[in-house]
């Protein structure tokens, strides 16, 4: 092992060599003097949080959109193609990975030289490291965050144990150039390369007076990070870097953010993408837009984006506006997530399987998602959406190299709930949810039954965003039925802070009717129990237990091994769907509607809107030929005709 690792060093410091006498060095770099125009305002139905800075403490959807404008230049991205990580050429001149005789596996990262943060200071591999030790550390859990997992690193544990001061597993070899390695028991990962999505963030701004120091032993801090200095410098409402972060390495730096609104402005020291494109819109404005009159604030000009429509009747009313108005365009495409009913391990209801399955079998989904979706949604059974790669390969809409046929990866065969309010009676029955409010025998009303000696009423108390129209639906497919089987239900609107919390610390209620629009791969930690196993099998905790463990074994797979992963992830979607910790209700497709003097606006091939408007420009000069105006054309007419009139509710497709 002493003599692999000797061999790696070696390579190291030639490539350094080799730069040195390149000449490459560090430069001072100015911003390029570029013209800018442009004035647009986004609008989407899920509020802002001010998590603008990682998701250590959470952060809505629209959170992550924010992240996607403020931060880049990390070293991998996801590549749509190819359905995998990949390295980014515009931030890495070359990278490659080394084995030593342990298996460790060491990643050679070599930067550019022309990355800087918002402020001209040039990003250099010391950034990248403090970023690492940032995320880790102990300090970010003090503060009630989740520090990421980095248990695969070398060195790692001991670091956060205090049993060593440094991290073995991250070693800055020059200004430019980091070697991360992981641990030999880490491997096989699905995801290896994810490991390395890593963003550059100040140190100055975040823990100022504090350095990364190398050594010899590996990265680390020359002053420990204490929670009461991110309470200052991160979580501050007014000026911490989480919600008003000034310097950035993103296409675009924050204006400003009061709790509702965040306004952008062009960041000129970002360098561009991988295909060298920079921003073109001048000013951003990002923004809460309801559901109930946003298609008329977009007819008014008051938007000229509107992001991730899903109600019915705005889709229906976006549609009619780009029919009968030249100046408005729409985009559709399909929703990687889904929206569904999480059952907290806080409750000691939601603990009785049976008690989840007669909640499953009282909603009435197939109504609901007609009310609320139309056509443009489908029930889901499983616990994800119609736009993720593994539910496309599982329901043959995608395909791959590996013969999936071969190795039976399909959905069939998983547990379904039918609306059967008599079956949850039963349910209920037998499992003994058979007293009444003096112990006596059920004959109607509220369902009781003895825990721990303690006559527990089974009145159930659900969280969801503050939406009249999802109050109404709930009321009318959920409800009303529940109180048939003998379930009391509350439903209680709440702001997208305190259900944020609630979903992340399981407190408060006893279900949550939330989204969940998954990251680009699956994490398993969606599964990790909240509370610790107390012997019991068979409830909610010990299920999620169980599921956990699949979730980390379907991630033990060969990145190419593509067949053997389909086959976990069909297997603990089986499970899932069996022990019930999660209610999935349905995917959809999402409608984009905006000015038509956005041009180049194409999120169909980004992750988020905050991706996609990188490469987008304002004009008010038509851009289409005559012969693309006529396929446009074509194209919502099928579309109109396709959603003309309410359909039995089936698996959308996108538009052409």
């Amino acid at each position: 092992m002493k003599e692999s690792m000797r061999r790696m060093l070696a390579v190291l410091l030639l490539l350094a060599a080799l730069l040195m006498q390149s000449g490459i060095g560090a430069a001072e770099i100015q911003p390029e003097e570029e013209e800018l125009d442009g004035d647009l305002k986004v609008g989407n139905t899920t509020p802002l949080r001010g998590c603008f800075f990682t998701s250590l403490w959470g952060g809505t959807t629209s959170d992550l959109d924010v992240q996607d404008l403020l931060h880049s230049y990390s070293p991998v991205k996801w590549d749509l193609e190819l359905v995998r990580f990949r390295y980014d050429h515009s931030v890495v001149q070359n990278a490659f990975a080394l084995e030593d005789g342990a298996g460790n596996r060491t990643y050679v990262l070599v930067f550019y030289e022309d990355l800087c943060f918002s402020d001209g200071t040039p990003i250099t591999a010391y950034d990248y490291a403090f970023s690492m030790l940032l995320q880790m550390d102990p300090a970010v859990k003090e503060t009630g965050g989740r520090p990421r997992d980095f248990s695969w690193l070398l060195g790692s544990e001991e670091y956060i144990n205090g049993e060593r001061t440094a991290v073995a597993g991250i070693r800055i070899v020059t200004d430019y150039m980091l070697q991360i390695t992981a641990k030999a028991d880490a491997f096989p990962y699905f995801n290896e390369l994810s490991r390395l999505m890593v963003y550059p963030y100040p140190i100055a701004e975040i823990a100022p007076g504090v350095h990364v120091m190398d050594d010899g032993e590996g990265a680390y801090l020359s002053e420990a990070l204490t929670a009461d200095l991110l309470k200052q410098t991160v979580l501050d409402s007014e000026t911490g870097y989480l919600s008003h972060p000034k310097v950035v390495s993103g296409p675009y730096t924050l204006e400003s953010f009061d709790g509702t609104m965040a306004k952008f402005q062009v960041n000129p020291f970002y360098k561009g993408n991988e295909e060298g494109m920079k921003p073109m819109i001048a000013r951003l404005h990002y923004t809460l837009v309801e559901n109930s009159n946003m298609i008329e604030q977009l007819g008014l000009d008051n938007f000229g984006l509107l992001n991730k429509v899903t109600m019915t009747n705005a889709i229906r009313g976006g549609i009619e506006l780009h029919s009968s108005r030249e100046d408005y365009a729409l985009t559709n495409y399909m929703r990687t997530g889904l929206t569904l009913v999480r059952f907290m391990e806080n409750s000691v209801k939601a603990q009785d399987p049976a008690v989840r399955k007669a909640v499953a079998l009282c909603f009435d989904r197939d109504s609901f998602i007609r009310d609320y979706t139309g056509p443009f949604g489908i029930r889901m059974d499983a616990f994800c959406g119609i736009g993720q790669w593994m539910y496309r390969l599982a329901t043959g809409q995608m395909t791959v190299e590996e013969d999936l046929e071969a190795a039976k990866v399909s959905l069939e065969g998983i547990t379904v709930y039918p609306f059967d309010p008599e079956e949850a009676k039963k349910l209920l029955d037998q499992a003994g949810w058979t007293l009444n409010e003096n112990g006596g025998a059920y004959q109607g009303g509220i369902r009781y039954k003895r825990i721990d000696g303690e006559l527990v009423p089974l009145k159930l108390t659900m969280g969801f965003p503050d939406s009249e129209e999802e109050r109404a639906l709930l009321k009318t497919h959920l409800a009303p039925y529940l109180e048939q089987a003998g379930i009391q239900l509350s439903l209680r609107a709440v702001d997208m802070e305190i259900l944020q919390t609630a979903y992340e610390k399981e407190n408060m209620f006893d279900m949550l009717y939330v989204g969940e629009d998954f990251s680009i791969y699956f994490d398993p930690v969606l599964l990790e129990p909240e509370k610790p196993l107390d012997g019991s099998s068979g409830n909610l905790t010990s299920s999620k237990a169980e599921l956990y463990a699949m979730a980390l074994e379907m991630d033990r797979t060969d990145p190419y091994d593509v067949a053997g992963y389909m086959q976990k992830w069909v297997k603990l979607q089986k499970k899932i769907t069996e022990t019930l910790p999660v209610l999935p209700v349905y995917s959809n497709v999402y409608f984009d509607f905006y000015t038509r003097e956005l041009h180049n606006y194409r999120i169909t091939e980004a992750v988020t809107w905050g991706e996609a408007i990188v490469e987008s420009f304002m004009s008010d000069i038509e851009l289409l030929d005559e012969e693309t105006q006529q396929t446009v054309q074509e194209q919502l007419a099928e579309l109109e005709n396709q959603y003309a009139e309410p359909v039995e509710t089936e698996a959308p497709t996108a538009a052409p």
